[in-house]
């Protein structure tokens, strides 16, 4: 149940670094269809960073599967499991978005992210 939480946790992080630095609106901003826009943000070193952290992600979502693996209890539905435990990566992900890019929490969102706290508990119990 170590590793589990352990590669939940770098998931979770990981996966707020990756999409925190893609939401910078300077990045995203602008007609992304033309090529040069296109090449534009292909070549920023926050898109690059941003892509490492991605793949690192999805590293970490194996990590996470694998680890679930190793807990009879769970291991029949791992990857449903692991699917479901790296949603606490939203909650995350708003968390960093609110104090790296400003963005504000609605009432639903908090609640939203209450509803997948109990149900991460819930789930691997």
């Amino acid at each position: 149940m170590a590793a589990f939480i352990f590669w939940l946790i770098i998931y979770c992080i990981v996966s707020a670094i990756s999409i925190t630095l893609v939401g910078d609106r300077e990045l995203i901003s602008g007609n992304l269809l033309s090529f040069g826009s296109m090449f534009s943000l292909i070549t920023n070193w926050k898109f690059i960073v941003a892509m490492l952290f991605a793949v690192f992600s999805r590293i970490s979502f194996i990590m996470i599967n694998n680890s679930l693996l190793k807990i009879p209890h769970l291991a029949n539905a791992s990857t449903s499991i692991t699917m479901l435990a790296t949603t606490l990566s939203i909650i995350t992900v708003l968390v960093a978005n609110y104090y790296f890019l400003g963005e504000k929490f609605s009432g639903m969102q908090l609640l939203g992210a209450g509803i997948v706290l109990i149900g991460i508990t819930i789930m691997v119990k």
